[in-house]
């Protein structure tokens, strides 16, 4: 018998592990854990090891009727989910498969076991698949929206690999960059649910893969599933741990239909009764039927396990069918419920009517529609409240990661919600309820959708999720169209606009804000969509429009008394200021955010406003002016947990010490730049870090250089891309490059990196010149720095 809670955890992870993707029966598990002296209620305390068990492992342990399974994971993604541990029959099915090496198909009617002999057929070819197994259930027939061919290959592209900033948007490009990253490896790739049209992008093109597609309607080549044989169906009842005479076992078989999913939900219900009573109420009035239609028997097996539920389990499962995510947490289910459903979840899945995986809850597509079907208004009603759980969460999430999220919406955020203690927990409920919050934006009514949307507009752009921002603000549009709710409209076109900016579609981006500005319910709304206007414009390089746009952002919200919008403007006019060379004029709206946000308490923002103090005073050559900043800065971003802004002070703290000529100092600080940057997946930290490292390492510069503008172009980061690639033209005295960079300051109107271009231009050329035109740019824009080594350039060539 093992002592301490922790000694208890290991007996079970060793019980366990003995057994890797077997079931191991909660009777062996308790004996197991605590010997011969169990505790009073040994199943609620065996669920609640489990439960901790779960938090601490990276394996998935997976609960069946009868134990608990451990599902190990191999390198590389894994996503198959757990085999089925009382599979029978299909032997014959599995030899022919298992002989294809391009693609396979297999197509059946609902409920005849397509998933599960595909998940059986995947787990025996693993192996061969060295570099990975993808999964996706693509939902083409449940009742909610099915998984978009974008949505799918996103998710298959970041398990392999792929930062969510370098994933496009377009299905061309996402398909291309999904091909190179199967290039030459061996992976295994499984589409569940699948319709015709959705599969061709989603297939691997390299010799090396296999795609697994099950379908319920036709497909070239397929393997066309037929119900379970005689012995295949005696079998699995076996396992289930059936009883009977021969005969009552071949007339439960019948009257199933000889459907698997069927058979399991009976065999639930009469692994530990009587065979003869549940027989006598399947037969009903059809004891003369000779041939059982397999929807009958389906729904019969359902009826009957349905009507041998307790009220409140009844309850729960009707509920469970209303959702159109593709499963559930205990915490979502508990808000659908309006009460604890713990105890009924569990009778559900000894029912067989529900499927616990990991720590979520999962139903077939055809019990869910039968679960629908048994709805009522009171159930609806729950459906609502759960929305609007989602959305109270989802706004405390967002909140918790950026404490600056405001809602064009205005929407009820009194009642149940979660509560985050740290950035660590709201990002990972996220990511959790990712797709989940997804589909409740596509399938909720008004206010709920646009509501939600709005509310899960800065974690998707912070999070850079192109494919779901556009299905959620549209859907979000849609419904705030047809309820004739402005607010809502105003919200959606404001996160369609910033999903064009993000992608560089500048006259999209501008025609999605005027639509967003002529439904603007408030004023707080206009000031809003006049900052992001701005935001646009000063990338289009129309700084004079930029600015005209954040002036009157800048008077609605003085008049608002709206300090942090107040200082939010300042910094895009400060930045404005900054690009067109403007710095001293920079340094003072940068400053002035640092006042107003010390005197109100904006601790972020005061950490925001300080790191640009410094990257001002960088520019404008008072070294130790910037370094005072810089240190500031990155204190008051440990202190408040923020850890890309974390990244950014101390990717700008290492230039600063690159430019004072502290090597070491500045190396220590890039390495905990990089560090911090790889923890909060902020590439672009680590862009402006590899450029402080090329001036570190001059040795290196190339190498550092190169890599910061290969990066920065393959994320978009326009700035670092043009930084970068003045060092590298530099390190290789490459012209062209440094023409072409020439050419990019030009056309985006990037004036700071001006004056240092040109003097890198004139070293490599030797001109008189060029270096007099970098001093020009240098003296005009009072980079004190470029200016003097300019002026010492032209010394050296004799001007």
């Amino acid at each position: 018998m093992a002592g301490s809670q922790e000694g208890k955890l290991r007996a079970l992870h060793r019980a366990l592990a003995a057994r890797p993707n077997e079931p191991v029966l909660f009777a062996d598990l308790i004996r197991e854990v605590w010997g011969e002296s169990p505790p009073t209620g040994p199943m609620p305390a065996l669920r609640t090891l489990v439960k901790r068990l779960r938090r601490s492992i990276p394996d998935e342990i997976v609960t069946d009727a009868s134990g608990y399974r451990l599902k190990v994971r191999t390198p590389g993604p894994c996503q198959l989910p757990a085999d089925l541990p009382d599979f029978v029959g299909r032997e014959h099915e599995l030899e022919r498969l298992e002989l294809q090496s391009d693609l396979i198909s297999i197509t059946g009617p609902p409920g005849v076991g397509k998933t599960a002999l595909a998940v059986r057929l995947a787990h025996r070819l693993r192996e061969r698949y060295v570099d990975g197994q993808l999964y996706v259930n693509l939902r083409a027939f449940a009742s909610g929206p099915p998984v978009t061919a974008e949505q799918a290959l996103s998710g298959f592209l970041r398990a392999l690999g792929v930062p969510q900033p370098a994933i496009p948007v377009n299905l061309d490009a996402q398909v291309e960059l999904y091909k190179s990253k199967l290039d030459g490896r061996k992976v295994l790739v499984v589409l569940d649910n699948a319709v015709e049209d959705v599969i061709e992008p989603l297939l691997p093109a390299s010799p090396g893969c296999l795609a697994i597609v099950t379908s319920r309607h036709d497909l070239p080549g397929q393997l066309r599933l037929d119900v379970l044989g005689d012995d295949a169906a005696h079998d699995l009842l076996t396992n289930m741990r059936v009883e009977g005479t021969p005969e009552e076992r071949t007339e439960l078989v019948r009257l199933c239909a000889h459907l698997p999913l069927a058979l399991r939900i009976a065999g639930a219900n009469v692994a530990h009764g009587h065979i003869e009573d549940y027989l006598d109420e399947l037969r009903g009035d059809r004891l003369d039927v000779l041939e059982i239609d397999g929807d009958t028997a389906v729904r019969a097996t359902f009826e009957l396990s349905y009507r041998a539920l307790t009220s409140e389990a009844k309850r729960v499962f009707r509920r469970l069918g209303l959702p159109p995510g593709a499963d559930l947490g205990l915490d979502a289910a508990t808000a659908l419920a309006g009460r604890d459903p713990e105890p009924q979840l569990d009778e559900l899945v000894r029912a067989g009517l529900v499927d616990h995986i990991g720590v979520r809850y999962q139903l077939h597509d055809l019990i869910r529609l039968f679960a629908a079907d048994t709805a009522d208004d009171d159930d609806r009603a729950g459906l609502l409240d759960m929305y609007a759980w989602y959305l109270r969460t989802a706004h405390n999430a967002v909140l918790r990661i950026v404490p600056e999220t405001n809602l064009l919406t205005e929407p009820d955020l009194d009642g149940p919600s979660l509560s985050f203690t740290d950035r660590d927990d709201a990002a990972a409920w996220l990511e959790d309820e990712h797709s989940n919050l997804v589909a409740a934006v596509l399938a909720a009514p008004s206010p709920y959708a646009q509501q939600l949307a709005d509310a899960l507009r800065i974690y998707l752009h912070i999070g850079r999720f192109e494919t779901e921002k556009a299905l959620v603000f549209r859907a979000g549009l849609r419904t705030a169209r047809a309820a004739g709710d402005l607010a809502g409209q105003s919200a959606a076109w404001y996160g369609l606009g910033m999903s064009s900016w993000t992608r560089g579609e500048y006259p999209a981006a501008l025609s999605s804000y005027e639509q967003a500005m002529e439904c603007a319910p408030t004023p707080f709304a206009v000031a809003s969509i006049r900052n992001a206007t701005g935001l646009v414009l000063q990338e289009m390089g129309e700084g004079g429009r930029a600015d005209e746009q954040f002036v009157e952002a800048l008077r609605i919200r003085r008049e608002l008394g709206d300090v942090r919008g107040v200082g939010s403007v300042l910094i895009n006019l400060a930045i404005s200021s900054g690009t067109r060379g403007e710095l001293r004029q920079a340094a003072e709206y940068f400053q002035e955010v640092k006042d107003l946000s010390e005197r109100n308490g904006l601790h972020n923002q005061v950490a925001l406003a300080l790191d640009n103090i410094a990257v001002a005073c960088f520019e404008l050559g008072d070294l130790d002016r910037a370094l005072a900043a810089s240190v500031e800065a990155v204190q008051l971003n440990i202190s408040q947990d923020q850890q890309r802004a974390l990244a950014n002070a101390l990717a700008s703290q290492a230039r600063i010490h690159a430019e004072r000529g502290e090597t070491a100092e500045g190396l220590r600080v890039a390495e905990q730049c990089f560090e911090v940057a790889r923890e909060a997946e902020h590439p672009k930290a680590r862009i402006d870090c590899l450029v402080a490292m090329a001036v570190l390492e001059p040795a290196r510069a190339r190498e550092h250089a190169g890599d910061a503008a290969e990066l920065g172009r393959k994320i978009g980061y326009g700035p670092g891309v043009i930084t970068a690639s003045i060092l590298l033209a530099e390190a290789t005295a490459s012209v062209e490059l440094i023409d072409e960079v020439l050419t990019m300051i030009h056309e985006t109107n990037s004036m700071m990196d001006h004056s240092r271009a040109l003097l890198v231009r004139a070293r490599i050329t030797r001109s008189v010149e060029v270096a007099r035109e970098a001093l020009e740019a240098a003296e005009r824009c009072g980079q004190a720095k470029v200016a003097s080594d300019a002026r010492e350039l032209l010394v050296t060539l004799g001007a």
